[in-house]
């Protein structure tokens, strides 16, 4: 079975052999050949989603089944790589063709909704034991089907922490992205025109989560591409891990982060801001997610400068004291409402 650890092949094409293998049966060196296989880097992943798919085989009509089974490897001793290679391509494209239309059409078994206000903070568990954070001014809607669970950020920053259930995957449709949770726990943000853009913005504490465009024909055609490994400098799929972060801009192209530090991932659960050279207008309409901001940049050309550093989500007051401190500007007050000027 070495073959099948070829290094030459992709952790997808692998895995598709594995599945393969086990529908025939393994042996016991075989079994300790896949168990070591899947302790290796990104395979129990690659293996878990290739299983999922597989295992909604069973919903299509018998006929369909048939032909899907026929697209998977068969093993042989001459087997060539390119067989194998366009193996798991084969597989996601009779899913893709052959899934009935009702499975994906019919009504959710539950659905429910939640919405925070200016400055209020909630913390809920779904009926799977899932448990989830809602920062300020945060909508979130759910939906939970036979075979998956869908959650919808319509605005706002969530932390989720994912209830694992093998054959019921959780997906996160945020702005243009969507979110597949492969075991973890994640925060989601999608607030357009604030300063983290007009995309969605997604930091993993632990676990991992595949983040892609929103349409799902969209997210498989950039799977297939992954799989064959065309286009690889314009990647609009990712798999992130712990302490890492992506963000999409509008159309919901990616671009990876610098890692993270896990005690900044969703701050605001503590009541904090952090801010990355952040336009000082952007800072300030952060700041109004929380409560009342009576101060404002007096200018366009004040508005622009740029701040970091980490603040109270409550202590604007504070915020804008220290400014003076770092930047060129004065705290007035005219007319009642405080300025923040050039000086």
């Amino acid at each position: 079975m070495n073959n099948i650890s070829d290094a030459q092949m992709s952790a997808s094409e692998q895995a598709a052999r594995w599945l393969s293998r086990q529908q025939a049966g393994l042996s016991a060196r075989e079994q300790r050949e896949f168990d070591e296989w899947l302790s290796q880097g990104e395979n129990a992943g690659e293996f878990q989603a290739m299983q999922a798919v597989w295992q909604r085989v069973g919903d299509l009509p018998q006929e369909n089944i048939a032909r899907l089974r026929a697209s998977l490897p068969v093993e042989k001793p001459q087997a060539r790589r390119p067989f194998w290679f366009a193996a798991p391509v084969a597989a996601l494209l009779c899913v893709m063709l052959m899934w009935p239309a009702w499975q994906w059409f019919a009504p959710p078994v539950m659905t429910t909704a939640f919405h925070t206000g200016r400055g209020e903070l909630e913390q809920l568990t779904l009926p799977d034991g899932t448990l989830v954070s809602l920062d300020a001014e945060t909508q979130l809607q759910v939906a939970y089907f036979e075979q998956r669970r869908e959650v919808t950020l319509i605005k706002g920053q969530a932390y989720f922490q994912v209830q694992h259930l093998e054959d019921k995957p959780f997906i996160v449709f945020s702005g243009p992205s969507r979110v597949t949770v492969l075991g973890t726990h994640f925060s989601v943000r999608y607030i357009p025109k604030s300063m983290s853009g007009d995309g969605t913005d997604v930091a993993v504490s632990s676990g991992a989560v595949r983040v892609g465009p929103r349409s799902w024909l969209q997210n498989m055609h950039w799977r297939v591409m992954a799989t064959l490994r065309q286009d690889p400098q314009n990647r609009h799929l990712m798999v992130l891990r712990a302490t890492q972060r992506a963000t999409s801009d509008a159309s919901g192209a990616l671009t990876r982060q610098a890692s993270v530090a896990p005690d900044t991932i969703a701050d605001w659960r503590q009541s904090r801001i952090n801010f990355n050279n952040t336009p000082l207008s952007l800072a300030l309409a952060e700041f109004s997610r929380y409560g009342e901001m009576p101060y404002h940049a007096a200018s366009q050309d004040v508005a622009a400068l740029r701040i970091s550093g980490s603040f109270n989500v409550h202590r604007p007051d504070s915020f804008v004291r220290a400014l003076p401190k770092v930047l060129p500007v004065k705290i007035s007050t005219q007319t009642g409402e405080t300025q923040i000027s050039r000086r």
